[in-house]
Parts: structure tokens; C-alpha cells; sequence
């Protein structure tokens, strides 16, 4: 697959408007694999069952019933981010959701992918579904910050680009702490790996050129199963690095996005 410098995919011998820049670092990291399989050749399917294994449920949470996901009828996707957003509130004090609310910044992130099925209301069974899910992340976020001293929890942490590649956010930082929800009923999988993978690196970049932070850890939380898993990226990139330093990684890295000849990433 050929990344191209505009917002278009090459696949085979056609060209597809692609739903989000094609440069953007979370389409680079879970859509196109290569570079990071690259640079991360033993993120294998095994590590990864062998990594969420790790995975622990948090005190006061409780695992969202399948028959709660299913009495909805919103989009798995639209589910989600409805169910952020609710958290988003409760985290900033509301004490009681507002669901217009929350279904409006849902709309307008759910808007850039073209096959959304974009609801003009949120029915009782949505609501629930949504609480229970939003319930989940507030308590895991607040655990996460209150294991961290004198750092506040931040929204949508800003993830520095790197040549050609775009800046983008995540979904929430404290720290030196990156956080990716991912709101699925299965166990984490190689991309959202390659994902948290991905920023890390550009964080690294980042605080060599600039004097930026690094990301130290990574965690990933699930508040839809109840799983968060902690990741040390000093650990996880010793172990899947095939023995190169971080300074070799970024080296490896820096090599194979600065051809912008071709861009072929797998």
C-alpha cells in the first residue's frame, strides 16, 4: 500500500478518498501497519495474548452485559463516543448528564467517517447503555489520576507530528501517562498496540528535537469489558524492538518516513 501525500489511498491500481488524512499518526498506526511491524517485529499475535493477559479489572467497575450493547440501536462506534463524551461531563462536575449534549459532540465526531449512521435522538435503552459505559471510564480515569501526584488528567493530549506525518490527539493524558480507550466486547488487539506504539515514538521525537515530554507509560482501558492494562514503553519497546535501543528505534523510524519518494510502508 502506497501512502500518498494528499488525502487519497492507493489500493491496487485505484485511488479511494480516504475518511480521515491519510497522514494522520492513528490512521498510519492501526490502518497502514507496516512501518511500525517494522520497526516492532515481534508484535505477534502470541506477545499480544501474551500482553493483555496482563490486563486487570478495576474495583467499582463492572463488566457493560452484552444485553445492554444489544438493546441499543445506535452503531457500536456512535455508542462509544456518546458514552465518552457522558464521561467527558461527569469528569468536568456535571452531576447529571446532558444527552443533547453528549449526542451533538458524538455527531461531530462521528461526522468525518462517511458510512456513520448519524441519530436524531437518543432512545432509554442508548442512555443506559452510554452510563454504563461512561460510569466505568470516569471511575477508571480517576484512579489512574489519583495515582498520580500532582498531575491533572487531560483531555485530548496533543500528539506532535514528525515530517510528513500530521499531529494529532489522543483520547486522554496524566503526566507522563498516555491513555487510548478502546469500547469493544473483545481483549485488545496488534493495532491498538501499534497505535499507543505509535505516539510513543513521536513523543520521543519530539522531546529530542524540541525538549517536548515523553510519553513514559501507556495504558489501555476497556470500560466496556473492564480491563486496563499498564504498558511501560521503556518495557514494551525492549520487548518488541528486536533488541535496538530507543535511540535505534527513532533512527529506523526517521529513515523510513523521511523517503518521501515512495512512502511504501508494507
Amino acid at each position: 500500500m502506497c501512502l500518498l501525500s494528499g488525502p487519497y489511498t492507493l489500493i491496487g491500481q485505484q485511488m479511494v478518498a480516504s475518511r480521515r488524512p491519510t497522514n494522520d499518526p492513528r490512521t498510519i498506526a492501526r490502518d497502514i501497519p507496516g512501518l511500525l511491524d517494522a520497526l516492532f517485529p515481534h508484535l505477534s499475535q502470541g506477545v499480544v495474548a501474551s500482553l493483555n493477559r496482563r490486563a486487570v479489572a478495576v474495583p467499582d467497575c463492572r463488566i457493560v452485559t452484552p444485553e445492554e450493547i444489544s438493546a441499543s440501536q445506535l452503531q457500536k462506534a456512535m455508542l462509544f463516543e456518546v458514552a465518552v463524551a457522558a464521561a467527558e461531563q461527569l469528569i468536568g462536575g456535571r452531576e447529571a448528564i446532558e444527552w443533547d449534549s453528549c449526542l451533538e459532540v458524538a455527531l461531530a465526531r462521528q461526522r468525518r467517517h462517511f458510512d456513520a449512521q448519524l441519530p436524531d435522538t437518543l432512545t432509554a435503552d442508548d442512555k443506559n447503555a452510554a452510563q454504563s459505559v461512561a460510569t466505568n471510564l470516569l471511575v477508571m480515569l480517576k484512579q489512574i489520576e489519583s495515582q498520580t501526584p500532582g498531575s491533572a488528567l487531560v483531555r485530548s493530549p496533543v500528539i506532535p507530528g514528525f515530517q510528513w506525518i500530521a499531529s494529532g490527539v489522543g483520547d486522554f493524558s496524566v503526566g507522563t501517562t498516555l491513555i487510548e480507550v478502546k469500547c469493544t466486547g473483545k481483549r485488545f488487539s496488534s493495532s491498538d498496540y501499534r497505535q499507543i506504539l505509535m505516539y510513543w515514538i513521536l513523543s520521543y521525537a519530539a522531546a529530542i528535537e524540541g525538549g517536548a515530554q515523553e510519553f513514559a507509560e501507556g495504558i489501555l482501558l476497556n470500560p466496556r469489558l473492564n480491563f486496563m492494562l499498564r504498558l511501560p514503553f521503556k518495557e514494551l519497546t525492549a520487548l518488541l524492538g528486536a533488541g535496538r535501543s530507543k535511540v535505534e528505534l527513532l533512527e529506523v523510524f526517521s529513515s523510513m518516513v523521511a523517503d518521501r519518494s515512495s512512502h511504501i510502508l508494507d
